[in-house]
């Protein structure tokens, strides 16, 4: 029951189901997922302690707000773990693993047929296509926080991803990261990643100015 209340709320926040600016009772959130209020506190805490909510004494709990700074932060963290992957995997890939990204590249692009787009279901094949880096290089460390790193940058991401033409965008870049992936040439593949990141972070600067309004 904790977990189920855990992975409730965490997955209300990351798909926009809660809102930032608004204060939610644990009576109310337990209420909204059918279960009792102990394992609403419990996974409440958990996600305080993840810093993607605030508790606000004798009111309720709020989605967390990260600043300007903090996503520049964020990415700077973020740019560093996906280069050293990328450098450490570039020249070793087997044909099954680049077919394998492949198709992750193939899952996002049926992501933009649907007939109603849905920018977490494309969020959901983002992730899986950059922690693809991560996981190749095996290390273990790496994954769990660019894990945290995403969950972060998902909320003013998602945001922009509802903006037409930003989704195909991203997809194009992702593709530029493969060809470099599929040559074995790391040099090509840091340099297409780097652009990729750097249109995310602003992108998701954007995302945080909206929020803001």
């Amino acid at each position: 029951m904790n977990d189920m209340a855990y992975e409730n709320i965490k997955a209300g926040i990351l798909e926009g189901k809660l809102f930032m600016g608004e204060i939610y009772s644990e009576l109310g959130l337990a209420r909204s997922f059918g279960i009792s209020r102990t394992p609403v506190r419990e996974a409440l805490l958990k996600l305080a302690a993840e810093n993607l909510i605030i508790f606000h004494p004798r009111k309720g709990v709020s989605v967390n707000y990260f600043s300007k700074e903090d996503i520049e932060n964020l990415f700077e963290l973020r740019q560093a773990i996906e280069e050293t992957a990328v450098q450490k995997m570039a020249k070793n890939l087997s044909p099954d693993q680049i077919q394998s990204i492949q198709k992750t590249i193939g899952e996002q692009e049926m992501c933009l047929k649907e007939k109603e787009y849905n920018e977490n279901h494309f969020l959901e094949f983002d992730r899986k296509f950059h922690l693809f880096f991560i996981e190749t290089s095996g290390n273990r460390f790496m994954i769990q926080t660019y894990n945290n790193i995403r969950d972060y940058i998902t909320i003013p991401a998602r945001e922009v991803l509802k903006r037409k033409g930003r989704a195909k965008k991203v997809l194009r870049e992702h593709k530029a990261i493969v060809e470099g992936l599929a040559t074995r040439d790391a040099k090509r593949t840091k340099e297409a990643l780097r652009i990729h990141l750097l249109n995310s972070k602003l992108a998701a600067l954007e995302g945080h100015m909206e929020m803001k309004r």
